[in-house]
């Protein structure tokens, strides 16, 4: 039997950094509670044996636990999980900030746990002059102290030596849990006096105390400010987005031309007309035309991993608290929707850090507004068809389709705050949550781990288009090559024909065709599917963007294009997202009432878009 240990501590002390060393494994480290929502296991390995299996737990500040992620921890520590408890117990804690991460501890202490704390950031303690008599602190918690850096790997090796041999004691827990557990812990003696014996603990084993991170202090007078950081906050996004168009382009001009070359090499070698279609204008034409987009979204998770790294991301949350308080959302509902810009699945998973239901309720119902990653293609395409690449105001950096993209992410998340003022005024709150957040040291991030984010985003998005987007693109093909006459396909009198024209009269008000039509039913499945869709539809090289953009700008009107980009800002997101949100509220009533309202924003918006194009013009 593999022992196991678990890893332990508040919010943004290094545990899953700590668990990515120990472990050889990868798994998302951000600066602001609620990112790790369930357990993540891993395994110490020597000489490729397992030797230890390590938990990493989300965090939590006490046992006084009120939101869902924290309660897992709760649980787990408690034994109150069917699974049996971990072995030993390491506890981490922040070096740069003892007074709060020794909160848990105590308890953890009090309760009869055998710890082996691992006292994590100790590199940037000891730049601030942070000296503590290591030997008088392990005895006074009568615990295992080992200093370690999860960013550098200083002392993992320690951590793992010393856990091994308080495991070899095999210490049996008799865990001192009082009666009314949940009352005790809550109760202002019992808070009072864990603090008491922080500040005493500190004053006996503290040799040199810890500098004031005056550095992070003077930028954080600007960012953080009412005015200043908002300003500072908008800039940062139009620069990304500006970069996503321009750092992209060579890429994609090679991706393009790596799908052009490989078209051109199956057209030599397959005589068969059908399986040449199919591979050519099926395979590598659909396939071609969403990896395309490939390096904008993997620069996209780029810029958001080294903001997060950086220690801005949990600051652009605590910014824009007190906004959308104003709007109707809670403050911890900032994490989710932040979460969501990348994908809306983990967005909704992170909710579990709001403790009023009702509020992470209206939460996950507004996810779905915020632009996740899927649709970048789909803004990319049809900015592409309809936005004159020009420069604004003479800057040669500031470009038309930039400040369109930034338009688009701002619509949708403006949208999250409009519709969650609705749901705010219908399902009125007894008690708001607040949003308790630790901000972190600004932190040059390590390379590794942006290199790591961009690879396992890449990773993930090149298995959908492997499994999704290519029987998508099969099936899509199929539908208009058949029924064949004397051996040709016809796509007027094609089966997608027929499907595009019996939805027909319900798009016909939005401008869209049975061709649109056609490629929006796929995209159900996934949002970037649309684009290898349209490109078959339409015939037309899907690889290069240059020629699926004109082609759209020839064959539709501008109105119809405009509404087709309005509809996907509010349209409903794929079926994945219903499933979890479904799980997430154990209801099929929430996940059907986000997709319905979600629809008939689309509808009403792209509706009126057209009209307004067309009263125009």
């Amino acid at each position: 039997m593999i022992p196991r240990i678990a890893l332990v501590g508040m919010p943004n002390v290094g545990k899953t950094a700590l668990f990515n060393k120990l472990t050889g494994s990868f798994q998302r480290v951000a600066n602001f509670p609620g990112v790790t929502v369930e357990k993540k296991t891993g395994w110490v390995t020597e000489n490729g044996v397992r030797v230890l299996e390590v938990i990493d737990l989300p965090g939590i500040y006490s046992l006084d636990a009120t939101t869902l992620d924290e309660k897992v921890t709760k649980d787990f520590l408690l034994k109150k999980e069917r699974e049996a408890s971990a072995d030993l117990f390491v506890f981490v804690l922040d070096a740069t900030n003892l007074d709060k991460s020794l909160y848990l501890a105590l308890q953890l202490k009090e309760l009869g746990y055998p710890l082996v704390i691992a006292l994590n950031l100790m590199d940037e303690a000891k730049k601030r002059n942070f000296e503590l008599d290591l030997d008088l602190f392990a005895e006074r918690l009568s615990a295992v102290v080992v200093p370690t850096s999860a960013a550098s790997g200083d002392g993992v090796e320690d951590l793992v030596r010393a856990t091994r041999t308080a495991l070899s004691r095999g210490n049996q827990v008799e865990l001192k849990v009082p009666e009314n557990s949940q009352k005790v812990f809550r109760s202002p003696a019992y808070v009072n006096g864990i603090f008491r014996q922080i500040d005493v603990l500190l004053s006996e084993v503290t040799i040199s105390k810890l500098k004031p991170d005056t550095f992070s202090e003077r930028i954080d007078r600007v960012v953080l400010h009412p005015v200043w950081g908002l300003v500072t906050l908008f800039t940062l996004l139009i620069l990304i987005f500006q970069t996503l168009f321009t750092w992209a382009a060579p890429l994609q001009d090679l991706i393009e031309a790596g799908f052009s070359l490989a078209g051109e090499v199956a057209t030599a070698l397959i005589a068969h007309p059908l399986l040449r279609s199919l591979v050519v204008d099926g395979i590598i034409s659909g396939v071609g035309g969403v990896l395309v987009f490939l390096p904008q979204i993997v620069l996209l998770f780029f810029f958001i991993q080294f903001l997060e790294d950086l220690g801005y991301l949990g600051r652009a949350a605590f910014l824009m608290d007190s906004v959308m308080r104003r709007m109707g959302l809670p403050g911890k509902s900032v994490i989710p929707l932040l979460s969501s810009h990348a994908c809306a699945i983990p967005g909704i998973l992170s909710t579990r850090v709001i403790d009023n239901h009702r509020e992470r309720l209206i939460t996950m119902l507004v996810i779905p507004l915020t632009t996740c990653s899927a649709r970048l293609p789909v803004y990319a395409i049809l900015i592409a068809a309809v936005i004159p690449d020009i420069a604004v105001g003479g800057l040669p950096w500031l470009r038309l389709p930039g400040l369109a993209l930034f338009a688009l992410y701002m619509l949708g998340f403006g949208s999250a705050l409009a519709v969650s003022l609705i749901f705010k005024k219908t399902l009125p709150q007894a008690s708001p949550s607040m949003l308790l957040m630790e901000l972190p040291p600004y932190r040059i991030p390590k390379a590794r781990n942006l290199f790591l984010t961009m690879k396992n985003k890449a990773t993930i998005f090149l298995k959908k288009a492997g499994g999704i987007i290519l029987i998508v693109s099969i099936v899509i093909w199929a539908l208009i090559s058949f029924p064949r006459t004397n051996g040709v396909a016809q796509i007027e009198q094609s089966y997608a024909a027929d499907i595009g024209r019996f939805f027909g009269p319900v798009f016909a008000p939005l401008g869209f065709d049975w061709r649109i039509t056609t490629a929006l039913i796929p995209s159900i499945a996934a949002r970037e599917v649309v684009v290898s869709a349209l490109s078959l539809v339409l015939a037309v090289d899907g690889e290069n963007e240059q020629h699926m953009a004109s082609a759209l700008a020839q064959q539709f009107g501008l109105g119809t294009l405009l509404a087709l980009l309005i509809w996907f800002v509010f349209a409903p997101q794929c079926v994945s997202t219903f499933a979890v949100m479904k799980r997430e509220t154990n209801s099929l009533r929430w996940p059907v009432l986000m997709v319905t309202y979600t629809l008939a924003l689309a509808y009403v918006f792209a509706f009126l878009t057209r009209q307004l194009v067309l009263t125009l013009s």
